[in-house]
């Protein structure tokens, strides 16, 4: 072999330094979004019971420009509203009843979330993973089975609350 094929056959496979780095980005940068997707996305729009079947779909409302938005269901007791404010949740604690529906309306001023505990891994009570809704915007879910739920806002874990069902 002479000189000039040596030298080109001795750099075959290998990579600088610069062309690890943007594969080691690249990969890593598609681990974090498919960790984003699985774990942070908004999920479903069902609540599930233990056999698979639906019990009650999540509504969302969005404001309307000009005026104000319809109620999405007659049977929501306004006592079963829980209002986001720059400070928190409000009230932090809500106790229902089994089979009522809670509504979360977002007045903060900004985009926010309603994930069930812990963060910010949300596995207490995955149907309460309700996502994310702008300001003016609602999102309603029914409780059917009795305990304590704790619940907060992904993007201010600070703002937290608690739904007790009886």
């Amino acid at each position: 072999m002479d000189e000039t094929e040596q030298s080109k056959n001795s750099g075959y496979g290998k990579k600088s330094v610069g062309q690890w780095i943007v594969i080691y980005v690249i990969i890593g940068a598609i681990i974090y979004g498919l960790v984003y997707f699985f774990f942070s996305a908004k999920k479903g729009g069902y609540n599930y019971n233990q056999t698979g079947q639906p019990q009650q779909q999540i509504t969302t409302q969005q404001p309307t420009s000009g005026s104000q938005a319809a109620p999405t269901s007659t049977s929501t007791n306004q006592q079963n509203t829980v209002t986001l404010t720059q400070d928190g949740f409000s009230p932090a604690t809500l106790t229902v009843k089994a089979g009522e529906t809670v509504t979360w309306v977002n007045k903060s001023g900004t985009d926010a979330t309603v994930h069930s505990g812990p963060h910010p891994i949300h596995t207490s009570y995955p149907p309460l993973n309700l996502g994310s809704f702008s300001n003016g915007g609602t999102l309603s879910l029914r409780f059917d089975k009795p305990g304590t739920y704790s619940y907060h806002n992904h993007l201010n874990s600070s703002q937290n609350g608690t739904i007790i069902v009886q």
